[in-house]
């Protein structure tokens, strides 16, 4: 359960659903959303694209209040890549020149994509929760040989999940890897309402006002 202190604990024991949201860096990357049960039971996967579609989805899903939600940080598309950031240390360090602009949103590595209106819900009294896709998966040790999000590496967190984790009503043929990812998140969510799943969670950081959860190892 989550590692916070007791009373705080309690107040998740009652929850009937966890949600996962893996939110797409923007309207052109979709969105994957997960509604599962205690039991593993998947409830609802969707795809979703805009911000509509996400305030749509918070707006129409009935026991907000009975759910614990947990969203993911997508990474910021404006950031510079790996490469711009291996050959630039050769030349000086981005943090410490006095010539760039710190503020840009090009050196920031998650996108701030819906804070806004996940700070409301939060707010509201919903309990919602942020979490780092990479860091998770790295985490149950999924992380494996294979290039993120490829083929192959979906097709193994597919079967992890059912075979691993008990996601039974997983279908044969192969899920969207944001619905993977979602599905991944909301298990996360339940790890902090039950003892039962051999994971402990705590707070890691907090991100927009948000708390950003990951496991206890």
């Amino acid at each position: 359960m989550l590692i916070v202190d007791a009373d705080n604990n309690k107040k998740f024991v009652d929850k009937l659903y966890f949600v996962g949201i893996s939110l797409g860096s923007s309207s052109t990357n979709e969105t994957g959303v997960a509604v599962i049960d205690k039991n593993l039971k998947i409830i609802t996967l969707d795809k979703l694209f805009s911000m509509e579609d996400v305030r749509f989805f918070f707006k129409r899903f009935v026991g907000k209040h009975n759910a614990v939600f947990t969203i993911a940080m997508p990474e910021n598309p404006l950031m510079l890549n790996a490469k711009w950031k291996l050959m630039s240390r050769e030349y000086q360090l981005v943090q410490s020149s006095e010539l760039i602009n710190h503020d840009s949103d090009w050196i920031q590595r998650y996108s701030h994509r819906g804070c806004d209106v996940f700070c409301d819900l939060k707010k509201s009294g919903v309990d919602l929760f942020r979490y780092d896709i990479h860091e998770l998966k790295s985490s149950l040790g999924l992380s494996g040989v294979y290039k993120d999000r490829s083929p192959v590496d979906c097709k193994s967190l597919q079967t992890a999940l059912k075979f691993r984790f008990g996601f039974n009503d997983l279908p044969s043929n192969m899920l969207p890897v944001s619905q993977l990812e979602a599905i991944l998140g909301a298990y996360l969510g339940l790890i902090i309402a039950t003892d039962k799943t051999g994971y402990n969670c705590k707070v890691r950081s907090h991100y927009k006002e948000i708390d950003v959860i990951g496991l206890d190892l």
